[in-house]
């Protein structure tokens, strides 16, 4: 149950029938409505490693143990957010980093991280929704790597107990995840709106959680979606706030990886800039959605001809990150170098970097690859960067003597070697942001 908040316990029971809630020193009468329906609110309480038994009293008594009190997180999206751990393993010897190996993921046993894996439609009953499982095996294997690998994190650090919820659909586009809109239903998208929001998000309601973690948007880069995915991940948010009455929740996302969408078989055609605006889409709601924030994943695919990066432990800990930083406060970067000023003088451009207070770093390389440079004519080139006394970057490029604009990262292929000391990538950039086209 989630820490320092009220938690709603809620159910069925016979029609007008007293309820009794009993936990700890708690104990919270009620009355089942007309149509047998309760809902009673235990007070907020401190985290607690130590399982407690939740008794719930109407006729009967029904028991359920070893609960513990700590933070509740959701994490959803498409597949690679339902990416899961045993799938992971088989790729745990990547370039960058290695993750947990399938003996390790076999091995895994974390009694205070706990894992609820919602298997589609929550509203049909299945036997395949288990309910609450300690984090061991076969539980771990089959759950979201991205989803364990940030609880792995947040326990880590935080010391209480994790419990993650994992509702994900592979392939989704993000339409199927809103409220249904049929006036605003989208003919492109792979499902009819509102089937996975109705589904799997809205029954875990009001379920006392702390924030959201949410890795989609393939399906709709591939659609060729720029604004309509800025204006549908706006609505997902406050849709998913509103239900669970809270316009403060946190909300943590993943800017796609590196994939050749160029080369993909879809029936709109892409072309080598089009993540690099879809990115941008993604990112707009930054501008006007507090306690919203999001990850950089440019350094963590190997192969740019698989959708699915590998390096799941990486995007778990960022988004961890993120919370560590943003919700709890803890002393962490979060974020990457980010570009708050580009000036361009004696033909080339002088960046200066946010989020690189302990300086930058280049890996491989001293220079520094995935900048482009333009002139008044509009056309980009690649462009080579240097760092300057370990805090701003010179651009330069022989085919653009006169430098007026200036682009970082900014194709499907750019997995540029420039970070912060935290081990973080740069973020990707346009002068103009998203409205200069090519």
């Amino acid at each position: 149950m989630q820490r320092n908040k009220p938690v709603p316990v809620y159910g069925k029971a016979t029609a007008g029938a007293s309820v009794k809630l009993i936990f700890g020193n708690q104990v919270k009468p009620g009355v089942a409505g007309a149509d047998g329906s309760f809902q009673l609110l235990l007070d907020p309480m401190p985290a607690n490693s130590n399982g407690q038994s939740l008794f719930v009293i109407s006729g009967d008594t029904v028991e359920y143990k070893d609960v513990l009190v700590g933070e509740v997180w959701l994490c959803s999206g498409q597949s690679n957010m339902e990416y899961t751990m045993n799938r992971s393993a088989h790729w745990y010897k990547a370039k960058r980093s290695q993750g947990l190996d399938s003996l390790q993921v076999s091995q895994e046993n974390n009694p205070a991280i706990r894992l609820f894996l919602v298997h589609r439609d929550l509203n049909k009953p299945s036997d395949r929704n288990k309910g609450w499982q300690k984090a061991e095996s076969p539980w771990v294997g089959q759950f979201s790597a991205a989803g364990y690998y940030y609880a792995r994190e947040l326990q880590a650090r935080l010391h209480v107990p994790v419990g993650m919820i994992a509702a994900s659909v592979p392939g989704s586009a993000i339409e199927p995840w809103l409220p249904a809109r049929p006036s605003a239903q989208n003919k492109d998208s792979v499902e009819p709106a509102g089937k996975f929001f109705s589904g799997l998000i809205k029954p875990l309601a009001p379920y006392a959680l702390n924030g959201f973690l949410w890795y989609q948007g393939e399906t709709n880069c591939m659609l060729n979606q720029r604004e309509e995915y800025t204006q549908s991940f706006l609505l997902l948010i406050k849709s998913w706030r509103d239900l669970w009455n809270s316009s403060s929740l946190p909300f943590y996302y993943v800017q796609i990886a590196p994939f050749y969408y160029s080369q993909s078989k879809g029936k709109l055609k892409q072309n080598e800039r089009s993540l690099a605006f879809f990115r941008a889409a993604q990112d707009k709601v930054l501008a006007t959605t507090h306690h919203t924030a999001r990850i950089i994943t440019t350094d963590l695919a190997d192969n740019l001809q698989d959708i699915h990066p590998t390096y799941k432990w990486e995007i778990g800990k960022r988004l961890a990150w993120l919370a560590l930083d943003r919700t709890f406060h803890v002393k962490q970067v979060s974020q990457g170098p980010r570009i708050n000023a580009v000036s361009y003088n004696n033909h080339q451009a002088v960046v200066n970097f946010a989020n690189a207070e302990s300086g930058l770093v280049a890996h491989d390389s001293s220079k520094i690859a995935g900048f482009e440079l333009a002139g008044k004519d509009g056309k980009f080139y690649p462009a080579t960067g240097m760092i300057m006394k370990n805090k701003y970057v010179q651009v330069s490029s022989p085919s653009v003597p006169d430098p007026v604009m200036l682009r970082f990262a900014w194709k499907e292929d750019a997995q540029p070697n420039l970070f912060n000391n935290a081990g973080l990538p740069a973020e990707p950039y346009s002068t103009g942001g998203a409205e200069v086209a090519d």
